[in-house]
């Protein structure tokens, strides 16, 4: 989510703290506010905001008011509500895009973010119910690229070994895979996976993901290479759909 920018609302200052942190780490930039009016002037004068967090109990203007005016300036704007209220109004929940219980797991205000953006315009997406395979070493990163994609509608499989990629693989109706270029451990990198799946499924396309900038030979394997430091992530969700509209073409042609 690299670019969009987040509007935090909330009277709590450790919140807002914690609430940037989080964030940041996502690749998102952040701004705060602690009240309504607060939120208001600084939506006038920062029209790139994407994304609205707010309270919904707040010293003066509480969050029903303050989401019923955002909706009113800008009505594609997403709006999410963050409260520890466990019934919203009627007039907060019609004029917000979700709600996520204050105080859950982190996870699920991150995804319900990323939802709701991969939902709004440009990034509406037609293969709902597609399903990627994810193969990555490292658990932070194969929980967050799982996460990506279930946002943009797509069933997300995860595995973290050749081993482990190819029982699912064989196992299960895939119609891309992410791999990670590296997996530590026994059985191979993500050239062996590559060369496995395409043996069994020469049509299935395998984007890899690497650290390094290219090597020799690799692009003959799979169908599309990736920077995994630089990749955007939009970028890379935009790249397998193009791929999976690819095989689906091909397909039709015949």
């Amino acid at each position: 989510m690299s670019g969009k920018q987040v509007l935090c609302v909330d009277d709590d200052l450790d919140t807002l703290k914690v609430r940037r942190l989080l964030l940041e780490s996502e690749g998102y930039s952040v701004l705060t506010a602690t009240s309504g009016e607060e939120a208001l002037n600084l939506t006038s004068r920062e029209p790139s905001v994407d994304v609205v967090l707010l309270d919904y109990t707040m010293p003066g203007m509480n969050g029903d008011e303050l989401a019923e005016q955002l909706r009113q300036k800008f009505p594609s704007l997403v709006v999410i509500a963050v409260s520890g209220v466990k019934e919203l109004p009627e007039r907060f929940a019609k004029n917000v895009n979700a709600s996520v219980p204050k105080g859950l797991e982190p996870e699920l205000l991150l995804s319900a973010i990323a939802k709701n953006l991969f939902k709004c315009g440009e990034w509406e997406v037609k293969e709902r119910g597609k399903t990627v395979l994810c193969v990555e070493d490292d658990e932070l990163e194969l929980e967050a690229r799982k996460r990506l994609f279930e946002s943009a509608g797509f069933r997300v499989l995860q595995a973290r070994s050749k081993a482990e990629a190819l029982d699912v693989f064989r196992s299960n109706s895939i119609d891309a895979v992410v791999l990670d270029y590296w997996l530590s451990g026994l059985g191979g990198n993500g050239t062996a996976v590559a060369e496995e799946i395409k043996r069994k499924s020469p049509d299935i396309p395998v984007l890899m993901l690497s650290g390094y900038g290219s090597l020799p030979g690799e692009e003959a394997i799979v169908d599309a290479w990736m920077s995994k430091s630089r990749v955007d992530p939009n970028d890379l969700v935009k790249e397998v759909k193009r791929l999976i509209e690819q095989r689906v073409k091909h397909h039709e042609s015949k």
